[in-house]
């Protein structure tokens, strides 16, 4: 019996020190720094004019009348706001964690036909793939004519913002069929028509720096910088086989301009990233999830990790065209006061952070490819000798000083560094305007 009273008694001791620990982790303030933190990453975006979301949401989707869109995309946000409803442990209980919920647009429009990626953002030069194939991709640019008048309308947006709830269930457009303009703009040129072509890429471009500039998201953010990049190279190699006095049309007035630095700015594009990553909903229908999880702490913690974009020293660093880095927080111990009242939160926290350090000069390294299309532009109408002694004639502004414009060692080609991953020794090489003209 004295045994069993000191089992019982070491028991009960061990049950109330586990109560008093877990209370004290329970009433734990947030601190001070992830208060600021969570209070700098909750601010929503405020964007003016047009927004592309209905536009680009329906992108993959032929034959849908005007008429139809609100109605679909209401009921893909009551789709979407009924499945964040549902805690991630209720679904991996059912089977279906992360399962993306259905378009409402599936099976009553048609889909975009297939179409194999010529000419993509981050390949080779495009037109000798084009040249290769021309009649092939003609042929099969004959099923896209739609997509690629939807393309070129999304130009005349002003933002893109989704109406949806954050969630990570809710699928995402289908942002790679963008890729396939490319190839039509590409062929207009080896067809003749460089005009249209030239057009095209302006149209673009100027999607792209949409995207990359006023987005509530990241992904949306990264593709329009991808977009940006792309279109650069391909109207170097247009402008490449095109006389020095041939005019740009008007569609690409203002288009290739260097960025003011705020509009390289990843910052509202993370604040849409936290929302989507801080949204995991484990808290209701749970009667004892609250013994593992806080949902305030764990969004608290989760904006301390994001908030590098918009902090200051970004600010800075892209004033001065230095690259934006933000530390990357290792996974912590679990065994921390803190955890005791917010195990699961902890957990989600060391897992749920993506290596955000990939992204973070992708907007910088866009908007070098605008100034060096902008230094293409100006180069054209520089005719005062070579290339090296208008390049040194150019204004100081344009050929940059932290990562001054260059030209490679035959004399052909305008390089400005990339800042790419961190270590990475990338450059974006062009050629030089006229500078592949029949002899």
């Amino acid at each position: 019996m004295k045994v069993l009273r000191w089992i019982v008694t070491a028991a009960l001791l061990v049950l109330a020190a586990m109560v008093l620990l877990w209370l004290v982790s329970h009433w734990m303030p947030v601190p001070k720094a992830r208060q600021q933190a969570l209070a700098l990453m909750e601010q929503p975006p405020h964007f003016e004019g047009a927004n592309a979301f209905d536009a680009i949401w329906l992108l993959d989707f032929d034959d849908v009348p005007d008429s139809a869109r609100a109605a679909l995309i209401a009921e893909d946000g009551r789709r979407i706001a009924a499945a964040a409803r549902t805690p991630l442990g209720d679904a991996a209980a059912d089977g279906g964690l992360l399962e993306q919920v259905p378009r409402a647009a599936l099976g009553r429009y048609p889909h975009v036909a297939d179409m194999d990626v010529i000419c993509s953002w981050g390949g080779g030069e495009c037109l000798p793939q084009v040249r290769a194939a021309p009649d092939a991709l003609a042929q099969s640019l004959q099923s896209q004519q739609a997509l690629l008048a939807r393309i070129a309308a999304l130009s005349r947006y002003d933002h893109y913002q989704s109406p949806f709830v954050a969630d990570a269930r809710a699928p995402l457009p289908r942002w790679t069929l963008l890729q396939r303009s490319a190839a039509a703009h590409a062929l207009a040129h080896v067809q003749g028509h460089s005009d249209a072509a030239l057009a095209g890429i302006c149209s673009d471009t100027r999607t792209g720096r949409m995207l990359m500039s006023r987005s509530d998201g990241l992904v949306p953010a990264m593709l329009g910088a991808g977009m940006v990049r792309g279109n650069v190279r391909l109207l170097a190699e247009v402008l490449a086989e095109l006389p020095l006095d041939q005019p740009l049309p008007p569609a690409c007035n203002g288009v290739f301009s260097r960025p003011a630095a705020d509009a390289l700015s990843m910052c509202t594009a993370m604040r849409g990233e936290f929302q989507l990553v801080s949204s995991a909903n484990l808290d209701q229908e749970h009667p004892l999830a609250f013994l593992v999880w806080d949902a305030r702490k764990f969004r608290a913690a989760t904006a301390e990790r994001l908030q590098g974009a918009c902090l200051p020293a970004a600010a800075h660093a892209l004033a001065a065209d230095q690259p934006v880095r933000w530390p990357v927080p290792s996974p912590q111990s679990l065994w921390r006061l803190e955890c005791a009242a917010n195990a699961v939160g902890c957990i989600l926290g060391d897992i749920a952070g993506p290596a955000y350090v990939a992204y973070t000069t992708r907007l910088q390294d866009a908007g070098a490819s605008l100034r060096a299309a902008e230094a293409l532009l100006w180069l054209r109408g520089y005719q005062q000798g070579p290339a090296a002694d208008a390049l040194q004639a150019m204004p100081a502004d344009l050929r940059g000083q932290a990562r001054p414009l260059q030209l490679d060692a035959q004399g052909q080609r305008l390089q400005v560094a990339l800042y790419g991953r961190p270590g990475s020794n990338e450059w974006l090489s062009l050629p030089l305007p006229a500078s592949r003209l029949p002899d």
